[in-house]
This record gives C-alpha cells, structure tokens and sequence, in this order.
C-alpha cells in the first residue's frame, strides 16, 4: 500500500472522529441548556402565583389609601405598644407578605439560573428595580429581615404566617420589633409629601410587574392607575428613571404614571363635573321665571 493511501485512510479516520467529538460536545451542550431551561421555567411556575398574589393586594390598599392622600395613616405613633390603626397593620403586613414571598423565591433559586426563562428574566429585572435605592421603601437588609418575620416553618416547607400573627409578633417580640423599625418609621411619615410619593412609585412599580408577568390575570385583577396622585418630579423618575432603564420592556408605562398632579386639563374636568348641575339649576329657573312673568302679564289684560 502506497504512502498517500496510507495517509488518505489515516485522515479519514482521524477526521471522522474529530467530528462525533465535535457533535458530542454540541449536544451535551444543548442538553445543559435544555435542562436549565426547563429547570429555570419549573421553579418560575410553582414560585411566582404567589409573589403576584401579594402584590396584587398590596396595590389594591395603596390604591385605596391613594384615593385619600394616606390621611388614614397621619395619626399612627411609631412607639406605642399596640398597633391600633387597621390601615397600618395590613399595609405593614401586605409588603411583609410580598418580601417574604419574593424572599421564598429567592432562595429556591440559589441552584438555579431564572434567566433561562423569559418570565423569570423580567421578574429578576424588577427585582433589581424595585429594591433600588431610589425605588425601595428600605434597604434590602430590613426588607429581608421583615421578609424574615413572616416565614414560618412547617412539614419540611415555608410558608407565611397569619395576620394575627404577624401582628402579635411585631407587637411583643422586641427582636421582631428591631427589625421591623425601619419599615415602621417610614409608615409613619405619610404626613410628607416625599413619603407619599416614594409609596405611590414603589405601587407604580409592583403594578407594572404584575401585568407584565400575568398578563391574562390569571392570579390577579386588572386595576387603573393612580387617579391623579403622582407629582411631576414622580412621574419624570418613573418614566425616565425606572421604565427608561430597568423596564425597558413595558410596552405602555404611560399607564402607570397617570395624569399628573394638578393636571389643568383634570382640574377643568372636576370644576365642569362641579359646575354643570349649577348651570342645569340655574336654567330650570330662569325658564321658570320667564313662564311666571309670561302668566302674570296675560293675567294683567
């Protein structure tokens, strides 16, 4: 056998096996990714339902409290010993719930990458949003801390703890108390109107993940943004800070901004709205005095 003939065959067989190396590798690899994909999709699946069911309740209070400028809230002493304002005790208790929640999710997925998912690459960006330091309520220290007190343990799993619990803990643990001090002072302080306004982004926020990540409200209810509520500087942070660079996925962040306050355009709504039954009253009696007038001149021929 001649030397190319040897060569030709050694070739062959050196390239033949370069290429089912080169193809095992390949496929090893799209099998890692398949897995932590599917992995990724799992533990998206059975941990965010309840991470958007708190959020879904935590943005119907502020909501509510919204329509009355907090005022529920102005009277509450941080310091006293019983916590005797209900709109204080859920609010406290909601974004307890929801920290906890998303704290659960957390850890979970210490093994696991989300951003082999879609849904879990968006809910990591609005985790980074949301626990900025211009957006949070706290710092991620308290949060988690507070996220901490809600968890109980239970059968080889966690789960949150009941309001009534939540509550008697904050009241009688002085341990539990610490911690839940930061949130507590912020709470307090709806009187100013930054507090206010720092409360109504964070809701802003929350709102625009939960129709994001449930856009068919599956889990959750579809709500209307902030009637009117939003200063100017909340809404150019919103837009330009939060939407502009974290969420730059959100399709309409208009929606979460609303109109701004003391919007002429709104103002001129509510006095039309004031001033129409004036106006309707103010017509029925001039037609009434003219018929008067019309009667009394025919009875005077």
């Amino acid at each position: 056998m001649s030397f190319e003939e040897w060569f030709s065959y050694l070739a062959a067989a050196f390239g033949g096996g370069l290429v089912v190396k080169f193809l095992d590798i390949v496929y090893q690899e799209f099998r890692r990714r398949s897995d932590q994909s599917q992995s990724a999709r799992r533990l998206v699946n059975q941990n965010l339902g309840p991470v958007l069911k708190a959020a879904d309740e935590l943005v119907g209070k502020l909501r509510s409290l919204a329509d009355s400028d907090f005022k529920s809230l102005r009277n509450v002493d941080p310091k006293a010993n019983r916590i005797e304002n209900h709109d204080f005790s859920s609010l406290l208790f909601l974004l307890a719930k929801l920290w906890a929640n998303i704290e659960m999710f957390r850890r979970e997925g210490l093994s696991i990458s989300v951003v082999g998912d879609a849904r879990g690459r968006r809910f990591q960006s609005f985790m980074d949003c949301i626990e900025s330091r211009r957006v949070r309520i706290v710092d991620r220290i308290s949060q988690r801390a507070v996220a901490e007190l809600m968890l109980t343990s239970g059968d080889g799993s966690r789960e949150t703890c009941s309001f009534i619990e939540f509550v008697r803990r904050i009241e009688t643990d002085p341990e539990a108390q610490r911690w839940v001090e930061p949130v507590f002072h912020v709470l307090s302080r709806t009187l100013h109107t930054s507090v206010r306004q720092r409360l109504l982004q964070y809701g802003a926020v929350i709102h625009a993940m939960i129709d994001t990540l449930d856009p068919g409200h599956q889990v959750t209810r579809s709500r209307p943004s902030y009637p009117n509520k939003l200063s100017k500087r909340s809404r150019q942070g919103l837009k330009y800070r939060v939407f502009g660079v974290y969420l730059k996925f959100i399709p309409e962040p208009e929606k979460y901004l609303g109109p701004p306050k003391g919007d002429p355009k709104q103002r001129n709504r509510r006095r039309e709205g004031t001033l129409a039954p004036l106006q309707e009253r103010h017509v029925r009696c001039a037609a009434f005095i003219r018929l008067m007038r019309h009667f009394a001149s025919r009875k005077q021929r």
